[in-house]
């Protein structure tokens, strides 16, 4: 009886190597199984846009002003600092596009004077050869393959 359970596990070896289709498989669930998935999946997508306004009346109006922009359908979250005129929305790329917003921000009477300056040129510092893309698609599919988010449950 001793030699019972090496003689199993060499068994369930054997037949795992017989089926060579199985080891990539398991290779993959085991990869993307190891780890519980991140609470940035369980989140939708955001963008972010920030405008420089023309000059506001008084903290009251930007915070009347952030609070009617707050109630458009796609805007997440809404910012207006009274002290730099600016308005940063935070909102859902399905439900919004930045020239709705815009057309938003004209409509509850602020006028928006310039976009923030466009990003420069990449930095001359040595930047990952993997594009960023490929590593997102690698995320995903670790998330759509990991079983551990239907036994557990997103508490914050």
């Amino acid at each position: 009886m001793p030699l019972f359970l090496p003689v199993r596990t060499a068994q369930l070896f054997r037949s795992i190597f017989r089926r060579s289709w199985a080891l990539p498989v398991g290779a993959l669930l085991l990869w993307a199984n190891w780890e519980a998935p991140a609470m940035h999946h369980y989140a939708r997508p955001v963008e972010v846009t920030v405008w420089q306004l023309a000059p506001l009346a008084s903290p009251a109006a930007a915070q009347a002003l952030a609070t009617r922009l707050a109630t458009e359908p796609g805007v997440a979250a809404c910012s207006v600092s009274p002290r730099t005129n600016c308005v940063a929305l935070v909102y859902h790329a399905g439900e919004a596009s930045p020239t709705a917003l815009y057309e938003a921000v004209q409509r509850h009477g602020a006028r928006v004077i310039a976009n923030p300056p466009a990003p420069t040129a990449s930095p001359a510092i040595r930047q990952c050869p993997v594009p960023t893309s490929y590593l997102l698609v690698m995320d995903q599919i670790r998330f759509a393959l990991n079983l551990r988010r239907f036994f557990g449950s997103a508490q914050g």
